[in-house]
């Protein structure tokens, strides 16, 4: 899940050109003051339409906002920003940091019903850049782009438009799945005799490429064995596959049928956002 917070554009801030450090006066200082959901480092700072600066930190005493760069344009008093967030790192429905994400399957706007599908979860940042390279567009997001990763490798995405109004979008992605370290890590679908059955492929396959070492693995066909344990272990993986469809079968969508593509499927959106010229009187 991802929580796109309101956008904060109270009181006025006073940035320095090529400080890292913005003074806030007493409305936008009362107004950034003790931020949750998302925390105030995860979001995000511009002036106007400028370039965008992650926050990396916030002193309330000291009426500051520190930026992850130097600010590059030019030193201005009492000028208008926002903040708000238009990256994010995926989290499971508790906020709890998703270590071992694969890819997004779908992003759902239940509020103002409609779903981020298709083309629209995997578009470049140069794609996006050329799009809209100062990032003016802000409102629902309909596009996810990759932006780059965290200390730890884990993927960071742009929503677009920069979505500027509280709202919640659920999302279905798929997981890697973490290492095993005990019985109570496998999945449901996944039988204790399965992971044996691969463990003795390994073992097998360690057994032929150690016979010229150890005597007592000679005369032992270990590639006969493997290839039977292959057998034996791609069944045992099918069957898991159908255990694991009955109980969470995937959703189908014909192709992503091309009117998914781009942009929502909803009603209000486009009239709200149309620029063919189709609901003009």
């Amino acid at each position: 899940m991802f929580i796109a917070p309101q956008n904060i554009t109270t009181g006025t801030a006073s940035p320095t050109q090529f400080s890292t450090t913005v003074n806030l006066n007493a409305g936008a200082n009362a107004a950034l003051n003790n931020l949750q959901n998302p925390l105030i480092t995860l979001r995000q700072f511009r002036t106007g339409q400028g370039p965008i600066y992650n926050i990396a930190n916030y002193s309330n005493g000291a009426a500051t906002l520190t930026l992850d760069r130097p600010y590059l344009e030019a030193t201005s008093t009492g000028q208008s920003y926002s903040v708000y967030r238009c990256y994010y790192t995926p989290t499971d429905m508790n906020g709890n940091l998703v270590t071992d994400f694969q890819k997004f399957k779908a992003i759902l706007n239940p509020i103002d019903g409609y779903a981020i599908v298709g083309e629209n979860l995997n578009i470049s940042r140069q794609e996006l850049d050329a799009r809209d390279p100062t990032r003016g567009s802000q409102d629902l997001a309909y596009v996810v782009a990759a932006y780059n990763v965290d200390a730890n490798g884990n993927p960071i995405y742009e929503f677009w438009p920069h979505p500027t109004s509280s709202k919640g979008y659920v999302c279905l992605y798929t997981r890697r799945g973490l290492d095993l370290s005990n019985s109570a890590d496998a999945p449901n679908t996944i039988s204790k005799n399965m992971i044996v059955e691969r463990g003795r492929y390994y073992a097998y396959a360690w057994a032929i490429a150690n016979v010229g070492r150890f005597p007592s693995l000679k005369g032992v066909d270990w590639r006969l064995i493997m290839a039977e344990s292959q057998r034996t272990y791609d069944k045992m993986l099918l069957q898991a596959k159908v255990k694991d469809d009955d109980i969470f079968a995937d959703n189908y969508l014909p192709n992503l049928r091309d009117y998914m593509g781009y942009p929502p499927i909803d009603s209000r959106f486009w009239q709200s956002h149309d620029v063919s010229g189709w609901f003009e009187g």
